[in-house]
């Protein structure tokens, strides 16, 4: 347990390690078991390596990364399902966990039956169940599948079940791994709904997820893995920043990007392998992508911070006043916005064969919380005739975060006044 000298902690983990011994055939494990000298037929595995963290009691807390970076094992290890390799993990306070899909449910047991044996493992009597059984079906809202065998539900019903028991034990602290991601869209307002909640009554949210939006709305700090280890923490934006970083696979954190390969943009940012491009080869767009106000690239904006959209361009022909564009659109492909050099009456004069260039356009990203895709293009206008050089259409796809909660694509960052008369 936390010593009581820090009673601000929910959790402290110190130079916490798991490893796992891996092992090419099974018999190798009976192998090493029995070898008169000790030999070793194993490898190990360090899913884990030196974990440091505090977690304040009454913060929420995200913790990302790729799959496979360590990020299920450390939730497991702070629930004490695993035990570390090396190193101490203190919790004080009754916890309650939503992790593997459907973990202990018996499939062949009823929905009511799973209820009343994983209440009482979080802690409940069954006279405590009873008080709450009411309130821990309307939550769940699966009606007469209650007394069906889980066996027959859905993914979405079991996160319904599992979800409503976890919050209805009066846990002190919330662990949630991924859970959420399958259940329908109203499911998981109710559910971020009863996250504010938590979080006035001051309990610790702690949870794993692939949704940056998620993080830098909800949380107060973040975490990023990376091997078993924390390559970035503290402020949520920050942290979902390097994620994106570490997941386009390139560069360290902090690395300007302005010191970018001779191809350009184009070995900069995660390319869409899908994207669709056609054009006359007399100009080709050679790179482009998104720029923060430090010239770092990212896949990751804030509603409301300034970026630099850019396009790289090299031509083969010699050609006069060409058109550069890009165009922004949601996965319907929908056009949300774009702009070009012509509707800005930007004259971009002539070009000899072998000449490069940069385009930029800067702004205030407007736009709500989600996932769009940036196209590029580079026309020639004049003459009265449409020529395409070349189109790259769904570039590459890029994701919008926010801390605020609005409705629909675009936050008009309303300000509201209310003046009684």
């Amino acid at each position: 347990m936390v010593d009581e000298n820090s009673p601000e902690l929910a959790v402290r983990i110190r130079d916490l390690t798991k490893t796992y011994r891996l092992y090419d055939h099974p018999r190798d494990r009976l192998k090493e078991a029995f070898h008169p000298r000790g030999k070793t037929y194993h490898r190990p595995f360090h899913a884990l390596k030196g974990i440091d963290l505090e977690i304040p009691r009454g913060s929420t807390t995200g913790i990302i990364g790729r799959n496979g970076s360590g990020k299920s094992t450390l939730l497991q290890c702070i629930c004490g399902i695993i035990p570390p390799t090396a190193g101490s993990v203190e919790v004080k306070g009754r916890i309650a966990a939503l992790l593997e899909l459907g973990a202990g449910f018996n499939p062949e047991f009823s929905g009511r039956e799973n209820l009343y044996i994983n209440a009482s493992i979080l802690g409940l009597t069954r006279e405590e169940v009873d008080a709450r059984l009411d309130d821990i079906l309307a939550f769940a809202d699966i009606g007469e599948y209650i007394d069906q065998p889980v066996r027959t539900y859905s993914s979405g019903m079991y996160v319904r079940l599992a979800f409503s028991i976890a919050i209805h034990v009066d846990p002190e602290i919330l662990i949630v791994d991924e859970a959420l991601g399958v259940g329908d869209i109203h499911f998981q307002a109710k559910c971020y709904d009863r996250f504010h909640r938590f979080r006035e009554q001051g309990v610790t949210v702690i949870f794993v997820t692939h949704d940056l939006n998620m993080v830098t709305r909800y949380c107060d700090t973040g975490y990023l893995l990376s091997h078993g280890e924390i390559v970035a923490s503290g402020n949520p934006r920050t942290v979902v920043a390097e994620f994106r970083k570490f997941e386009t696979g390139h560069g360290t954190p902090g690395q300007n990007a302005e010191a970018a390969a001779d191809d350009g943009a184009a070995h900069v940012f995660d390319r869409n392998p899908y994207e669709t491009r056609y054009g006359n080869n007399k100009v080709t767009i050679t790179g482009g992508g998104i720029y923060d106000k430090a010239g770092e690239p990212t896949q990751v904006l804030h509603t409301g911070d300034e970026y630099r959209i850019s396009l790289e361009v090299s031509f083969s022909e010699a050609v006069e006043d060409p058109v550069f564009a890009f165009t922004i659109k949601d996965a319907r492909g929908t056009e949300i916005a774009g702009t070009n050099t012509h509707f800005a009456h930007v004259e971009t004069g002539s070009f000899n064969a072998g000449d490069r260039v940069r385009v930029d356009f800067s702004q205030t990203v407007p736009l709500n919380a989600g996932e769009y895709l940036l196209s590029f293009g580079c026309v020639d206008l004049g003459g009265g005739e449409l020529v395409i050089y070349d189109r790259r259409h769904d570039f590459i796809a890029f994701q919008v975060v926010s801390e605020r909660a609005v409705v629909g694509i675009v936050d008009l960052q309303s300000a509201i006044a209310l003046k009684r008369s």
